[in-house]
């Protein structure tokens, strides 16, 4: 049964994670869910065809107008609500995608 969450983690493995290793996992799911790593500048990330910078979501997403932006958060949305799951070890009121 293919896992739901980033990492291949399973829901308790993910409750248990701390938050900035999710919110990082998070980035990674959503630069790869996007395919940011065909038109991405680091030329790792191009030869593993996965993204290896986190960030790259928020770089990319200051380039783009306002309307291109929203539709691009839409897109993002069901993994960003993975954020949102109650962590055991604290930090639920960190800033969302």
């Amino acid at each position: 049964m293919k896992n739901k969450y980033p990492g291949g983690m399973s829901f308790t493995a993910w409750k248990r994670t701390p938050f900035r290793v999710r919110h990082r996992l998070v980035g990674l799911a959503i630069n790869n869910a996007l395919r940011y790593w065909q038109s991405c500048a680091n030329a790792r990330c191009r030869r593993a065809r996965a993204c290896r910078d986190f960030t790259c979501y928020w770089r990319r997403l200051e380039e783009l107008s306002d309307e291109e932006a929203a539709l691009v958060r839409e897109r993002a949305e069901p993994l960003a609500k993975l954020l949102s799951i109650g962590c055991t070890l604290g930090s639920e009121a960190r800033p969302l995608y």
